[in-house]
């Protein structure tokens, strides 16, 4: 696959456009490990079946929840939060566990459940440097009644394959069915990027700390770019050096 010339890394610390010249969408047949991962999508999607079933509660924190039609839209499972490894989860769900870390250059995964008749309102992301990644596990209709938009391309997702794209376009999602929806959704860093990917982590991490702070306190949103690049760059150092650690002594579950 030939991908855009190498764009400067970037991070969306506060509400802006994307203006790069990533694609919307991706073809996940350019990207083996896409198919690798297809494959076996029916061993995760057994695993998490208590859940599909209702056999299991859904007990989890959004750190950063993106807008919300309604509060309780959208649920969050995370396995790891770009580094930040959710030992809990994936402890719970080891056959998963085992097949997404196999993922080359994986920075974020989790379950995702979407509500009845819900959607998650335009956004970005947080950054450039990542393909958003969507396994279908439990699709309860098609287009357009489940489905994405990035920019003004449109698609649904399918059982059992993976709906790639660019996040940092300005996105939403809708499930306008009776059932809930569930996707296993994954990032994986774009190659270009891929020698430094313990720092990109750390700058998402970083931007993300800015915006749980902003959802506390819109006003700070105000704050001179200049003060908000110098806490950027304090929080990505404090998880550049922390990551490391809580993935290896388990400092949180």
């Amino acid at each position: 696959m030939k991908f855009s010339i190498k764009e400067p890394a970037h991070y969306f610390l506060r509400e802006e456009s994307y203006n790069g010249s990533h694609a919307y969408f991706y073809n996940s047949n350019d990207f083996p490990e896409i198919i690798e991962l297809e494959s076996k999508w029916s061993l995760i999607r057994n695993e998490i079946a208590p859940l599909i079933n209702g056999e299991k509660q859904i007990d989890v924190t959004n750190i950063n929840p993106p807008y919300l039609s309604s509060p309780d839209a959208w649920k969050n499972i995370y396995f790891y939060n770009f580094g930040w490894k959710k030992h809990k989860n994936c402890a719970q769900f080891p056959l998963t566990h085992s097949i997404i870390k196999s993922i080359p250059n994986l920075i974020f995964a989790g379950i995702t459940v979407m509500e009845p008749h819900s959607r998650v309102l335009p956004h970005n992301g947080e950054t450039n440097t990542t393909i958003r990644c969507h396994l279908g596990l439990h699709i309860p209709a098609q287009y357009p009644i489940c489905g994405v938009r990035v920019g003004n391309e449109e698609h649904g997702w399918e059982n059992g394959k993976v709906l790639m794209f660019s996040d940092a376009h300005y996105h939403t999602t809708w499930n306008e069915s009776s059932e809930r929806r569930f996707v296993m959704v994954f990032d994986i860093l774009r190659k270009e990027y891929a020698e430094n990917i313990h720092l990109v982590k750390s700058k998402i991490l970083g931007a993300l700390s800015l915006k749980y702070f902003y959802s506390k306190k819109p006003a700070l949103k105000k704050t001179p770019l200049l003060i908000i690049k110098t806490f950027h760059l304090l929080f990505s150092c404090f998880w550049f050096f922390y990551i490391p650690l809580q993935n290896r002594f388990k400092i949180l579950p």
